[in-house]
């Protein structure tokens, strides 16, 4: 396996990371065939904590911290961070605080991705995306797959 190096028998060497992803939760509004996750509407509304996501933040953090240099805000599903899921819009007060955490964070590179269920008036898309970009946010990965119309 590219980048884990066996030291021993006993021993795997795994390699910090320089991109990640938080699923928030499984619950989503749809049901797509495309999604790699099966996340969809049965899923039971189980959302991460905000104490497990702290953690989880603050290991991201500091692994960054070695890679990136301060500022860093370039997006790409290779880069820095992203919040996922499920549809993180679904709740979106608990992405609206884990935005603000990262930025706080200085945690490089940050994104959400989503269908854009959530975008249903100019007015509203354009609230939302503002405040999280004021919270930290430096871009968004709209989740679509044009070959599946279902």
């Amino acid at each position: 396996m590219k980048g884990l190096k066996k030291k021993d028998e006993n021993i795997l060497i795994v390699p910090e990371p320089f991109s990640g992803g938080i699923f928030l939760t499984y619950k989503c509004n749809s049901r797509c065939k495309h999604c790699m996750y099966a996340c969809s509407p049965r899923w039971k509304a189980d959302w991460i904590s905000r104490g497990d996501a702290e953690k989880v933040l603050h290991n991201f953090s500091k692994a960054f911290k070695k890679r990136y240099p301060e500022g860093y805000e370039e997006v790409g599903v290779n880069l820095g961070l992203h919040f996922t899921g499920g549809e993180p819009f679904l709740n979106f007060n608990l992405l609206l605080d884990l935005v603000k955490t990262a930025g706080k964070m200085k945690i490089p590179s940050l994104f959400v991705e989503t269908n854009c269920f959530w975008a249903v008036t100019d007015e509203v898309t354009k609230e939302r995306l503002l405040q999280l970009r004021e919270a930290g946010l430096h871009g968004i990965l709209i989740s679509v797959n044009p070959f599946i119309l279902e």
